[in-house]
């Protein structure tokens, strides 16, 4: 698992780091603290040096201004026009890095040192193999381009991005990826083919039966789960099956997250905003088989939440576990600096919390 973590240069953060990651870890703050943005630079290390693995996290973060112009017909799914918000300050000339070190399981799935670094880059034209770069590419010289290159610490062996108006292009070079995982984000629609195959996957290794007892949390009625005209549907005893779709918010977020799960057994899931669509009297109970999901499959789980009831929640579905493989961590933005500080609470802190001032912590 990621027990420590360094960012530099990325979205809002000029420098941040953490020194105490756990299995399951929720990440509160006040809007435009960094939450998300802290998900998304530990996801863009997972998938170490994989452009499609940043494009996915500008597209995200971004979607409904990319829905929208895509319906219009103005770009395609590849548009990243913003792709300089990545950095700092949007100062391109000042590298991305994120650095991690890793402990117990999950391991990377490239073995060795315990730390592993990325470095993300503009190439600028007065490179001496800029030229070169383009080549490959096949591209022009001109103003439009850019070279984003990726460089991943255990082999130092640069992985290019081309980005120009007209199309995206990659380097041939073979990537190297450091842990499965996946980003469910708050704005993101649900994939029903994605959590087609997932569900079918889980049901032919004979393991839904998890996914039916969460769901059934929200839906006590609901027996069993079968794909129908390309569509889950659920049997909650009526004459006719239901479309899960049709069955609200927290019954799609919830088999949206147990189902992402399954699909990154000894990798990494990050949940935005977790608290969409649950009635807090079910989130402690989501909270416990996520939990038990995570450490049968070897997960590590990052969440982000604006929910007091939620934080609770956690402590409430975790305090008797031994050990207790449950983080908070707090995010403040200084209002005159711009810089972000993280504040980690362990199971010391969070007893303390319960018992004196939750309330602040979260919503300051």
């Amino acid at each position: 698992m990621y027990s420590s973590f360094n960012v530099r240069n990325f979205r809002g953060f000029a420098k941040l780091s953490f020194n105490d990651f756990s299995r399951i870890n929720l990440i509160a703050g006040k809007n435009n603290s960094g939450k998300t943005a802290l998900m998304e630079a530990i996801y863009i290390h997972s998938g170490s040096r994989s452009p499609k693995t940043l494009l996915r996290s500008v597209e995200t973060s971004d979607f409904e201004y990319y829905l929208l112009r895509s319906r219009r017909g103005i770009v395609n799914r590849y548009d990243i026009s913003s792709w300089n918000s990545l950095f700092y300050d949007f100062d391109t000339q000042n590298d991305i890095e994120l650095t991690a070190e890793f402990d117990t399981e999950p391991r990377p799935i490239h073995g060795g040192d315990t730390g592993f670094s990325l470095h993300i880059g503009s190439v600028l034209p007065d490179r001496e193999d800029f030229l070169e770069i383009l080549q490959e590419y096949k591209a022009e010289d001109d103003d439009d381009v850019h070279v984003l290159e990726f460089v991943a610490g255990f082999d130092n062996n640069p992985y290019h991005m081309l980005l120009s108006d007209e199309r995206i292009r990659f380097s041939r070079t073979k990537r190297h990826v450091l842990l499965q995982s996946d980003f469910l984000h708050t704005r993101e629609p649900i994939n029903p083919k994605n959590d087609n195959d997932r569900l079918a996957d889980m049901k032919q290794a004979k393991t839904e039966s998890i996914l039916i007892e969460a769901l059934q949390m929200l839906e006590p009625r609901l027996s069993s789960l079968e794909i129908l005209y390309e569509r889950i549907h659920a049997d909650v005893g009526i004459s006719k099956s239901i479309p899960l779709t049709s069955m609200g918010d927290g019954m799609n977020r919830t088999a949206s997250m147990i189902l992402a799960m399954s699909k990154v057994p000894n990798g990494v899931i990050f949940i935005d905003e977790i608290e969409n669509g649950l009635h807090h009297t079910i989130q402690e109970g989501v909270w416990k088989i996520l939990g038990k999901l995570a450490r049968d499959a070897n997960i590590q789980v990052f969440a982000t939440t604006h929910s007091l009831e939620m934080l609770q929640a956690a402590h409430q579905a975790f305090k008797d576990d031994e050990p207790y493989e449950f983080r908070f961590h707090r995010l403040d933005r200084d209002i005159e600096s711009g810089n972000v500080k993280a504040v980690t609470y362990n199971e010391f802190g969070m007893n303390a919390l319960a018992e004196f001032d939750f309330d602040h912590e979260v919503r300051g």
